[in-house]
């Protein structure tokens, strides 16, 4: 028998469950690659706050679609 090491999160309820976990896993992941940036010099460090930056646009865009989801009656404002 084969025992993990990593826990499972639980299963999202919903679709705004499943966005917010997703927004927290974005967080920690800009967080890792901010931190080890920080450690960094040259073009290493100028890669690892590049992908800082990608994450932080990725999350701002889930964060659009988790507002249409908690409220789907505004109008979209792209």
């Amino acid at each position: 028998m084969m025992i993990n090491s990593t826990p499972s999160p639980p299963l999202p309820n919903s679709l705004e469950d499943s966005l917010i976990q997703v927004s927290d896993i974005l967080r920690c992941a800009s967080a890792t690659a901010y931190e080890t940036g920080d450690n960094l010099d040259g073009l290493k460090r100028d890669l690892a706050f590049s992908v800082v930056h990608l994450i932080n646009m990725a999350k701002a865009e889930l964060e659009r679609s988790l507002e249409c989801v908690q409220n789907p009656d505004s109008p979209d404002e792209t």
